[in-house]
């Protein structure tokens, strides 16, 4: 009976040893100084209608624990499950992904150098959520956040600093319909709303730009195009009155099914895109060209010369405008 009470006195004693060297800080003082590293391998995509982008990244995080110093200078390297076991022996911030759900960790390493520095690893594949500014779509520059906290240790005993000579991107890397103006990162200090704590954050922020050629292709060129074919009403009779409200009427049903279409890709936001405030400004002109050929009818036919100035100075000013809607 003694000896099984021996027994399970050891196995307590293993367990509240290894708690105890999971949550207790190392002995440097407080905080506990957490360099962070973040490097872009492939952005495979973002979803402006869910607000999330797809990448591949790797991480490093480093620390100082004395506790773990040893003779010689030989680095203990640990990877994948020896590290996963490794990390329950020993003390390490706790990293959370905060905005992403489930991170798939594809690599992960750890290793403790013989002055008690600490290196921790990451290889991930994710949906990380980013709020994004869709203002200027599609001639848009967006910053995507990849956001980092510790878990269970508030700032007051873990901060994070941002590591410069280990932040960057692959250039030869795959970034879907965007291009790579630069990686940065930054710690803020986050306060939890309601629970009044206090956590700091590393935030690594990837710079992109979109590659706006597909758009300019398949949304403005049709649309100006269709516009541009609308404004030949004026070289039909204006006796002609149902035939050119049927040319204009053809352009509203062309344009309103190309921004509906559109709108699947495009999350439900307060506020007009680019190519929201070209569609408004096509559709003022078509709504223009109606109320022109209306008051023909009413003042009586023009003469060929107006109609031809017409047919020539609305499409300038229309493209005028959309310049100016693009530029400012």
């Amino acid at each position: 009976m003694q000896s099984r009470m021996r027994v399970c006195f050891l196995i307590f004693l293993f367990f509240a040893t290894a708690a105890l060297a999971q949550t207790s800080l190392p002995p440097d003082g407080r905080p506990v100084e957490v360099e962070a590293g973040f490097y872009l391998l492939t952005l495979s995509s973002v979803d402006e209608k869910g607000e999330t982008f797809d990448a591949d990244i790797y991480m490093q995080f480093s620390w100082m624990d004395q506790r773990l110093a040893h003779a010689g200078q030989e680095r203990l390297i640990f990877a994948e499950d020896a590290a996963s076991e490794k990390l329950k022996e020993i003390w390490w911030p706790q990293i959370e992904f905060v905005n992403t759900s489930k991170p798939e960790i594809t690599n992960l390493s750890l290793e403790i150098r013989p002055d008690g520095r600490v290196l921790l690893n990451y290889a991930l594949s994710s949906t990380f959520r980013s709020e994004l500014d869709l203002k200027r779509f599609p001639f848009d520059t967006q910053t995507l956040t990849v956001r980092v906290e510790s878990f269970l240790f508030e700032s007051p005993d873990v901060v994070f600093k941002a590591n410069p000579g280990m932040t960057g991107f692959q250039e030869a890397g795959h970034y879907e319909g965007f291009k790579i103006l630069g990686v940065g990162a930054e710690v803020v200090q986050q306060k939890t709303t309601g629970w009044n704590k206090e956590f700091s954050e590393y935030r690594a922020n990837i710079r992109v730009q979109r590659d706006s050629a597909f758009y300019i292709w398949t949304v403005f060129g049709p649309v100006v195009l269709i516009f541009l074919i609308c404004c030949t009403i004026y070289l039909i009779p204006s006796e002609e009155l149902s035939d050119r409200v049927g040319i204009c009427l053809t352009t509203l049903l062309a344009c309103i099914a190309t921004q509906f279409t559109l709108s699947f890709s495009l999350p439900q936001i307060s506020y007009l895109t680019l190519v929201d405030r070209l569609f408004i400004v096509t559709y003022a002109f078509t709504a223009l060209n109606v109320l022109v050929a209306a008051v023909e009818v009413l003042k009586g036919t023009p003469r060929m010369r107006t109609r031809l100035m017409l047919f020539a100075g609305t499409p300038l000013v229309y493209i005028a405008i959309l310049i100016l809607v693009v530029l400012f």
